[in-house]
């Protein structure tokens, strides 16, 4: 895969991740990085694509908005 194939799919990632925040929680960047144990900042470096989030962040995430971690790359 190339790097703008990769950068591509980290973006769908993070805006994946702000929809389900946003839709199923209504939580705020700060209560979502405080119950996965991330910096705001972080999380709104992931949703925004500029940050590839490791697995156990994306576990956290995942588990935290109540959806598969398959879910975060439909």
């Amino acid at each position: 895969m190339e790097k703008d194939e990769q950068d591509k799919v980290v973006v769908r990632l993070g805006l994946t991740i702000r929809k389900l925040r946003e839709e199923t929680t209504s939580f705020s960047q700060e209560k979502l990085a405080y119950e996965v144990d991330l910096s705001e900042n972080q999380v709104r470096r992931i949703e925004k694509g500029q940050t590839n989030p490791t697995i156990k962040s994306l576990l956290k995430i995942a588990s935290t908005l109540n959806v598969d971690i398959k879910d975060l790359f439909d």
